[in-house]
């Protein structure tokens, strides 16, 4: 399917789910620019318009990804499409590192109304705006929010480190680790593990993991779910973040049958761990790893 331009499209037609995963990058980015919309509502906040189809609140100080957000209405599309095709209603979905909640919407949209959508994010200046945008698109009752860092264990609480240009950047340190409070903050906040969300919904279906460098202790907490469900899994990883990045990439694909990348164009390529390991080496890989709802 292919979004019309010019006069056989309305600008302001809701774009579909179905448009989003199977319609070219260029003409979804080009679609969600023209319906681009955004109004300032104080402190630091706005309100626009994502994807054509979301409405989403943004700090106006995050430089990084808000400012983005307000002028093109959408991140990633290449993600954005790979999740599209992949995540289907009835599923259950976890978000780790939602932020203020860009792809959680999509997830929530996705799963369905008898799907749900675990979205997990430590940051307590962004879970506000997170929580918000999931209740005014209609998702609060799919959706639960988890104000926590995912990890190894449940138990315990961590230091984390944010910058106010850049809270999706957002990373776990010392517990001796102080901060200029003119440019970040430093929250101690509580761990979690998924196995919550196995007890209450029997599986896991699908995750998406973007933690900042966090994702070997996720990984770690992940363990038995990976063994037993061994669902669809979206990991962002940097081979410069870890100390064996090897053993790493080794043990998550002890899981799975195979392993792609995610491409610019939204398509997922196989790809080698000799590849990951060596090639843009201190850059980030859209790693898709296929579980048992893979074709």
């Amino acid at each position: 399917m292919r979004i019309l331009p010019g006069p056989m499209r309305d600008l302001f037609d809701i774009i579909s789910l179905e448009e989003l995963a199977t319609t070219d990058r260029f003409a979804l980015e080009r679609q969600c620019r023209a319906q681009t919309q955004a109004v300032y509502l104080g402190d630091y906040t706005a309100l626009c318009r994502i994807l054509g189809r979301y409405k989403f609140y943004v700090d106006t100080r995050d430089q990084g990804f808000g400012s983005n957000i307000l002028l093109d209405g959408f991140w990633e599309m290449w993600l954005t499409i790979a999740i599209c095709r992949r995540l289907k209603p009835g599923m259950i979905a976890i978000d780790v590192g939602a932020n203020f909640g860009y792809y959680s919407l999509l997830m929530a949209d996705l799963v369905g109304p008898e799907g749900r959508l675990v979205a997990v994010e430590p940051n307590p200046r962004v879970v506000p705006k997170l929580r918000a945008s999931v209740a005014l698109n209609g998702f609060s009752g799919r959706t639960q929010i988890v104000e926590a860092a995912a990890g190894a264990a449940a138990e315990g609480s961590v230091n984390l480190y944010a910058t106010l240009s850049e809270p999706k950047n957002a990373t776990i340190v010392r517990k001796d680790f102080t901060a200029d409070p003119q440019i970040a903050t430093i929250s101690t906040v509580p761990l979690w593990t998924a196995d919550a969300v196995e007890r209450e919904y029997g599986r896991v279906d699908f995750l998406k993991i973007d933690a900042e460098g966090a994702e070997e202790d996720i990984i770690f907490g992940l363990r038995p779910i990976l063994a037993r469900h061994a669902p669809d899994l979206v990991l962002e990883f940097n081979a410069a973040r870890y100390k064996d990045a090897d053993r790493f990439l080794t043990e998550v694909s002890s899981f799975y049958g195979s392993m792609s990348c995610v491409e610019h164009s939204g398509q997922l390529a196989p790809i080698s761990s000799k590849a990951i390991l060596t090639k843009h080496v201190g850059e980030d890989w859209l790693l898709f790893f296929h579980g048992k709802h893979s074709d």
